[in-house]
């Protein structure tokens, strides 16, 4: 690698025979006498078995880094021509070379034709198999250093470190010189890469690199023990999104539904990050495969993620995806990308901000992390996929349900904090409250937050009472909520008011509305509708574009007291109101 030289690729890729095919690099090991390994190399053709072990073959996870090739790679004279390698992959290859075991390696910089977009699409749509029947996945996360170095000494300390324990960290004798180091390790890019979440949840075995550091699972694992404590300076918290991968490993996605998908989608478009803005959805389409979705590099990020949407209420009959719209949002947020603007209503970007503002009640809202959603507003019923015309190609989606409610009255009172709040910031949500919805003036702070605990809770009974949430009786876990400076059950409560609005329907039920969109029906004004859709867990708040096609777009999923688990719902299966979404 020469610096401030960049490599283009001569090497003269052959079609593959079929979509089944797919390339490797095989690694072909030379020793010269008395010097040291060195290596050639070779691309081979194999075509992906669909027996697990009848071809052995190892996958790389790793980041790309700077797209810049500043490296290359010579293949041997049989092949000839040269595949120019970014930095990472300089880097590693050495190093992935030494510690293969089958000789033969996939690696998507070198056996994918990166300069055709249909084999792109075809070898994306392999590479959840790829991961799943490689004999071992080989996750490359960069050169050795210091704090790598310091940790693996820490791990190879029997006497200083139990492998499994996950409070050693917090035990006094512990060095405190790890801590930091392994804070350190866990900083580098490769944490918070989209693609290693199928890479890795799909691998049979793993092993982790760091130079010459050789780590698996339990040790990653192991290394969570660091209380937050040991944090160091403002470093990114890549943390959090392995704290995320870990606990996907411990509760693997097997579900066929797609319920769970939608979950960790929230939760992973805040953690994890892509180079390609289509990415937030490509790399993680591998864990639904049920869904048979392959993307097609030739069609617009609008097309492809319109047809994945498609997909599911096809093969799962399953609408809850509505809860996580983002239209509406994407178009007025400063940051959102191109790519992602103009998509119909009912097709979720999966970008960060429209996932996470407002909280999505389908996928367990502000208590999303491991816990069981309850709600059943369509009782059970499931979507029935009829499609008059294709709602991949029109961007149009019919559905099925009924018109329940009109917005009466909304509130202007906005939730801007969650966490360090008193009693007069409570108050003036209160107040707000009594002013701007009928039948709500004797409304308390008590009334609000109770409602709020309530709907936090995915329709399951809260854990804590309002007293408790109030500080007028003692807590659980108080002595840590102090300790940590603030009640996150009490924030949790009032994170449901983000990004959401307190209102009244028609039919005299309080709720929680969509800040943006939602329309009383007063003075002429249509206003906004709450619809009940077989296939969706969660009411959903529409707007009519169309009376005469019946067309309408979705403003989002709302939360309305005595109708979440399903008491609304008293008509035939068979008795319902089509609704086309656009």
């Amino acid at each position: 690698m020469t610096e401030g030289t960049t490599y283009t690729t001569t090497f003269n890729y052959q079609p593959l025979e079929t979509k089944r095919h797919i390339r490797l690099l095989q690694v072909i090991h030379q020793e010269d006498a008395g010097g040291p390994e060195s290596y050639t190399y070779k691309i081979v053709h194999k075509e992906l078995p669909i027996k697990e072990h009848s071809l052995d073959f190892e996958a790389i996870s790793y980041t790309w880094g700077h797209p810049a090739r500043v490296g290359d790679l010579k293949l041997s004279d049989s092949e000839g021509g040269r595949i120019g390698l970014t930095k990472n992959l300089t880097e590693a290859l050495p190093y992935l070379s030494q510690q293969s075991k089958t000789s033969l390696l996939w690696i998507d910089q070198l056996c994918v034709n990166q300069s055709d977009s249909a084999e792109k699409s075809v070898q994306i749509g392999l590479m959840s198999e790829i991961y799943k029947k490689a004999t071992r996945v080989i996750v490359w996360l960069g050169p050795g250093d210091e704090s790598s170095r310091e940790m693996f000494d820490k791990m190879e300390t029997p006497d200083r470190y139990t492998p499994g324990i996950r409070s050693t960290f917090g035990q006094p004798a512990t060095d405190h010189i790890y801590a930091p180091a392994i804070r350190e390790f866990w900083q580098r890019p490769w944490f918070t890469r989209g693609w290693i979440v199928q890479e890795i949840l799909l691998s049979k075995n793993a092993v982790i690199l760091a130079g010459d550091v050789q780590l698996n699972l339990q040790d990653l694992a192991d290394l969570c023990a660091i209380p937050s404590s040991h944090a160091i300076g403002d470093a990114p918290q890549s943390w959090f999104s392995y704290n995320i991968l870990m606990n996907l490993l411990m509760y693997p996605f097997t579900d066929p539904q797609p319920l769970r998908f939608l979950r960790t989608m929230a939760q992973a478009a805040s953690e994890f990050a892509t180079t390609e803005v289509c990415d937030s959805l490509y790399a993680f389409v591998g864990m639904i495969k049920a869904a048979e979705f392959t993307p097609d590099y030739s069609l617009s990020t609008r097309e492809n993620f319109t047809r994945f949407a498609a997909t599911l209420p096809e093969k799962f009959g399953s609408l809850d995806m509505l809860s996580m719209w983002s239209a509406n949002l994407d178009e007025l947020l400063p940051n959102t990308h191109e790519e992602l603007k103009g998509f119909p209503s009912w097709v979720p970007s999966w970008s960060q901000i429209p996932l996470s503002a407002p909280f999505r009640l389908a996928t367990g809202g502000v208590r999303s992390f491991r816990d069981t959603v309850a709600w059943n507003a369509a009782k059970g019923r499931k979507h029935v996929h009829n499609q008059s015309f294709s709602a991949a190609e029109t961007a149009r989606l019919q559905v099925r349900g009924r018109i329940i409610d009109h917005v009466e009255a909304i509130s202007s009172a906005r939730f801007a904090r969650y966490w360090d709040v008193d009693d007069e910031y409570l108050d003036i949500l209160t107040n707000q409250i009594r002013q701007d919805i009928p039948d709500l003036e004797s409304w308390t702070r008590k009334d609000m937050i109770s409602f709020l605990n309530i709907a936090s809770c995915n329709g399951n009974l809260p854990q804590e009472t309002t007293e408790q949430l109030l500080g007028i009786e003692p807590q659980a876990l108080s002595e840590l909520r102090n300790v940590m400076g603030y009640n996150e059950s009490l924030g949790c409560c009032l994170s449901m008011g983000r990004g959401r609005r307190f209102m009244k329907t028609e039919a005299g039920c309080i709720g929680l509305a969509p800040f943006i969109g939602t329309k009383a029906r007063t003075g002429g004004i249509t206003g906004s509708v709450v619809v009940i859709l077989h296939g969706c867990i969660v009411p959903i708040m529409l707007e009519l574009v169309d009376e005469g096609q019946s067309e309408y777009k979705v403003l989002g999923d709302c939360y309305i007291e005595g109708i979440m688990h399903g008491e609304a719902v008293t008509w035939a299966e068979e008795d319902t109101e089509t609704f086309v979404l656009v």
